[in-house]
């Protein structure tokens, strides 16, 4: 029988994040597709350490696709679903999850998951009455070593106990290392970007530049923009004060203001020196010097395409058609040299992308994550805080080094915001380009 230990401590992130991912595999979440996005949330969340932003509100909007602000009192939707979800995750730890060495519980009053370890309850012996018996009790002879009739009872029982914790520990210790493998990839993924010995810039997209872009319906080249040489324009005629306000302010987006979040927190356990630039601003001798994370495609940050020449793909706008696209330059089998969005509207088809690459120096490495919409970069940004991340991190491992990546994400867009992810292609990278039959 197990039963819940009331520890100190708490299992590990990396543990937690692993048993997540066990229970969405799991059967019974597989058939529950909302369920497993709910509990998915609010598990990253809380590994994230936003556990204060778990609430009803932000679980209504963010995961069953409520307007901001809409009337909790007369739409029980996360309330009712919690319940569902709570008796899932019981139905699983009683089944496919019986063996579990941790348990997740959502306490009721609450949407914080909870994480505990479980340890194993030795099965109570029955105590058995000695029954009187006629026959006169004989004491041995002399030269018989009585043995205590209570060691016969449990030698059998201790030896049984044994047996079953001895099995638990390595199935336990396949877990553990299993967990510290995927823990061991991703932490020296993240100290690659964040490294104590190097500066790390994390860049967002400037929005600013994509709005003065449809003003004038004509692109700004990379040099022009490097060289600030743009904002010397003169304004479209009878725009003279919104071209004005956008040329002076720094814009940006909401997606790439949770990444830069996210990773500001991951920053601080390598003591990482990091700065956050507006692409405006940047010099090319601060992208050189640095571990740069570029965020948005080549027309929100020209900066992205001075890595042209080390990726395969790269997030593009077609000027003829209008279209937000990812180029792949060199198609694997099965691949398409072009993905488009496809679709306008409420809900449509948007693409992200993940690259890992060396830094402009030939030191260092760069992280740069785009997309052909906001819920594009979302998608990608999600991604690598997903226990799928740290099953890809397993195939790029080539005897303890990690080969520099591309990753190109499909999602469905809804109202701007992105779910039900997937991978489309991925491609280890060798020299700059593309290895075939990578994917």
């Amino acid at each position: 029988m197990l039963t819940t230990k009331s520890a100190s401590h708490a299992p590990t992130p990396e543990q937690q994040q692993q048993l997540v991912a066990r229970i969405l595999a799991s059967q019974l979440f597989r058939k529950s597709h909302k369920l497993a996005a709910f509990l998915k949330f609010i598990c990253d969340r809380q590994r994230l350490g936003l556990a204060e932003s778990i609430n009803e509100q932000r679980i209504g909007t963010e995961v069953f696709g409520r307007s901001e602000g809409y009337h909790m009192g007369e739409d029980s939707i996360v309330r009712s679903q919690a319940r569902f979800l709570r008796m899932r995750l019981q139905e699983y730890f009683e089944s496919e999850g019986r063996s579990e060495p941790i348990t997740l519980t959502i306490p009721k009053g609450s949407y914080v998951p909870e994480f505990h370890f479980r340890e194993a309850a030795a099965e109570p012996v029955p105590v058995h009455t000695p029954v009187a018996s006629p026959v006169p009790y004989a004491p041995p002879a002399k030269h018989d070593t009585p043995r205590p009739a209570g060691r016969q009872r449990w030698l059998p029982v201790a030896a049984a106990a044994a047996v079953a914790l001895i099995a638990l520990s390595l199935w336990y210790a396949r877990i553990l290392s299993s967990a510290g493998s995927a823990s061991t990839n991703e932490s020296r993924f993240w100290a690659t970007i964040f490294d104590a010995q190097r500066p790390t810039l994390i860049v967002p997209a400037d929005s600013g530049l994509v709005l003065m872009e449809e003003m004038t319906g004509s692109p700004v080249t990379p040099a022009d923009y490097m060289s600030h040489r743009y904002l010397d324009a003169p304004a479209p005629a009878g725009m003279a004060a919104a071209w004005n306000a956008i040329r002076s302010s720094q814009y940006t987006n909401m997606a790439d203001l949770n990444l830069v979040s996210h990773l500001d927190r991951i920053s601080k356990p390598n003591g990482a020196r990091v700065r956050i630039r507006f692409a405006r601003d940047l010099t090319l001798k601060e992208l050189k010097e640095s571990n740069p994370v570029l965020i948005g495609g080549t027309r929100s940050d020209p900066w992205v395409g001075v890595f042209d020449s080390s990726a395969g793909l790269s997030v593009d706008y077609d000027w003829q058609t209008h279209v937000n696209f990812v180029r792949n330059r060199q198609p694997g089998q099965g691949e398409q040299s072009r993905y488009d969005e496809i679709g306008q509207g409420g809900q449509h088809i948007a693409y992200g992308v993940i690259e890992y690459l060396s830094g402009l120096d030939g030191e260092g490495s760069a992280l740069l994550v785009g997309g052909t919409s906001k819920a594009g970069t979302e998608a990608a940004a999600e991604f690598l805080f997903n226990p799928g991340f740290a099953d890809f991190l397993k195939r790029m491992d080539k005897g303890g080094k990690l080969s520099h990546f591309e990753i190109l994400l499909s999602t469905q867009n809804l109202n701007g915001d992105s779910y039900q992810s997937t991978i489309v292609c991925s491609h280890r990278l060798s020299g700059g380009n593309p290895v075939s039959g990578s994917k």
